[in-house]
Formats: C-alpha cells, structure tokens, sequence
C-alpha cells in the first residue's frame, strides 16, 4: 500500500510536485466499499499513488470493498492553489456470508475444463477493462446517476460472501435489484460502451464508461440492445433483465467501479450530501 503525507511528494496535478509539511486537520470514517466527498472549489483528488479530476468542483474518493481498515491519507487542490490533507479512516465491513443451497444450475457448481477455460479467456480480455485507470477523460455524468430500471425495488448482495449449494464464490462486487424478466434496463448516465458480451458467469453483460474513472456493470440479461463502442446517453435502453449466467432467479446484478476500486451502487444513487464528508 502506498501511502504518502503532505510532508512528501505528492501527485496532485498529473506531475509530481514538492508540498510543504503539513499535518492534516480535516477527517472522514466510512466503511469499505462506500464513497466519502470533499466538496468546495476542488481543482485535483488524490489518494495513495493516484490522483484525478474533481466531479463539478467536488472531490470523490471511492473506497473499494476489500480496502484494508487503517488511516489513510486524502489531498486535493483548491482552485486557489491552495494543497490541503484529510485524514480517511477506513472500517472494516464484514462479509455477510450467504449459502444460496437451493441453487438449480449445476453447470455452476462443477464447472466443465471447457467452461472453465472460457471463462479464463473472458476474464483475460476483462480485466484489462477492469483495471483501466481512465481517469483522465472528462466525466460525462452528474451525482446521483439515474436508476438501472424504471421500477429498482431494494437492493442486497453487495460485498457478500456466497456460495452455490456449499461451493465458495468470489465475494460478490454488485448488488442485486428485484427486476423482473424482459424489464428494460438502462444506462445510468451518458458514456461509451467498453464491452457487450456473453460471459459464463455473469451472463449477457453491458460495461459502460463514463469518463472520470467511472465504469458500471449490468449482468444476467436476457438480451443486449447496445455494441461495444456504441454511445449512450443517460436514461437510454442497453437491454431487458433476465436470469442468463450463474442465477437463481431474474434479477439485475448492478456493479460500480471508481478508480478501479469496487463500491457499492447505492452510493452512486444517492443524493452526495448524503455521502460521509471530510469535516
């Protein structure tokens, strides 16, 4: 983990500058896997080793779900020029565990050498996609994003630790909404299509990037209406909802990546005030 202090070197604007030693005076605690804010005339974000563009003047600092517990430090660049610290103090959520033991889908549970190595092949070409620090493109979406589909319900799975029928899965990086069968699903906000495939985990799936580091997931439909490529605007049809991939049930596996870190979607939705504040 690279950790640094205003008393150090600090990638603030895209070079690396030299900051006077300074002892943050500002804070913020929030779980892993939410997302905390520092609003006011932000020029320039930066956490650990990476730093990135405000969002409409307010820095966002995502905070993926397996981000160690501990005191980090934030920074940000007023547009005064003005270089200021913040203390995040990251706690830790545990994994609700979760046995899906009426799980039908045995093709699932004791995967075939032929399925397997697709899916290796799947994850080779997205993680790439993943892991793409696209920072550097301007956002082309506001907070909160727009609903997935017209009639969301409550959402559940986020950062659980499941398994199929007694049989171990990763931890799960979406969250699960109630959408039925053949319901339209949307693009939360403007962007460009980075991959519409089918994939045998997650079934027929829908990444979108949004520019600022930003790239929402749509899993399990039963039909893509969008190409890789392809531009979207927010509100826009990019499929209907299904049960394809590893499911038990119709539903829309919502998944969000900030900065390549796993967050959960319900911060994205939310009104930003609500979000935990550098005080």
């Amino acid at each position: 983990m690279n950790r640094f202090t205003l008393a150090g070197l600090l990638l603030i604007t895209g070079t690396t500058v030299r900051a006077q030693t300074a002892t943050p005076s500002r804070s913020v605690s929030a779980a892993q896997g939410t997302v905390v804010r520092w609003t006011g005339n932000c020029q320039r974000c930066s956490f650990d080793d990476r730093a990135w563009n405000p969002v409409n003047g307010t820095c966002y600092y995502p905070i993926d779900m397996e981000k160690k517990a501990g005191t980090y430090t934030i920074s940000r660049r007023t547009t005064g020029g003005k270089l200021e610290s913040a203390q995040l103090i990251v706690a830790e959520k545990p994994c609700k565990q979760e046995d899906l033991k009426n799980f039908k889908k045995m093709e699932y549970i004791k995967v075939s050498a032929a399925n397997l190595a697709r899916h290796r092949k799947e994850m080779d070409e997205l993680n790439p996609i993943l892991m793409y620090k696209n920072e550097e493109k301007p956002a082309v979406f506001d907070l909160p994003v727009a609903k997935p589909a017209a009639k969301l319900g409550k959402g559940e799975g986020f950062g659980n630790c499941r398994s199929f029928a007694g049989q171990k899965a990763d931890r799960h990086t979406g969250t699960d909404y109630p959408v039925g069968a053949g319901a339209p699903v949307l693009s939360v906000a403007n962007g460009r299509v980075v991959l519409a495939a089918n994939h045998f985990f997650s079934g027929n799936s829908v990444y979108i990037d949004h520019g600022n580091g930003l790239l929402t997931e749509y899993f399990h439909l039963k039909s893509i209406a969008v190409k890789p490529n392809q531009t979207v605007t927010k509100g826009e049809k990019i499929g209907v909802a299904g049960d394809t991939g590893r499911t038990t049930g119709p539903h829309l596996h919502f998944g969000v990546r900030w900065h390549s870190e796993k967050v959960n979607p319900g911060y994205l939705l939310m009104d930003p005030s609500d979000m935990p504040q550098v005080q």
